[in-house]
């Protein structure tokens, strides 16, 4: 092995441990990064059908009723369990909850239940043509935008 590929491997285990054995000074890093994880592939797959109703792309049945099956399947594992006490902004490193989750659980798992069936919603009418997956898109788009008002900082 060259000194080039050593020094390489050598450089990637020490930031590799460096990252793990900075994770434990923070008790929820790996629930945020779950919560991160489920929203980015929500906008991934919401982003694919946002590009059919802008007209960006064509619409296709096919990718639209996948990408809000897959929508409608990472909503119905969002609870608390990805939103534990203590998880919130200033407390857990990458976190943009506010503890006003907590302060108002019960008006939080509503939003969760909406977002849900607002989902559902957007799973029936995706594949079904472009005008019913715009109406679907708009659902959800409420729904997320009435949970992340109240309960996400923003990043900006």
């Amino acid at each position: 092995m060259n000194h080039l590929k050593l020094l390489g491997l050598t450089s990637a285990l020490v930031l590799t441990g460096l990252t793990v054995w900075a994770q434990t000074d923070d008790p929820f890093a790996d629930i945020v990064e779950t919560r991160h994880g489920l929203m980015m592939q929500m906008a991934a797959d919401v982003g694919k059908m946002g590009a059919m109703v802008k007209g960006e792309v064509p619409y296709d049945a096919a990718i639209a009723a996948k990408a809000a099956a897959n929508v409608a399947a990472v909503a119905s594992v969002i609870s608390m369990d990805q939103f534990p006490a203590g998880s919130e902004v200033g407390k857990s490193a990458d976190s943009f909850a506010k503890a006003d989750i907590w302060a108002a659980q019960d008006d939080f798992l509503t939003k969760i239940a909406d977002l849900n069936t607002a989902a559902e919603a957007l799973k029936a009418a995706a594949g079904t043509d472009a005008d019913s997956l715009k109406a679907g898109i708009m659902g959800l788009g409420k729904a997320c935008g009435a949970c992340h008002t109240t309960y996400r900082q923003s990043e900006g």
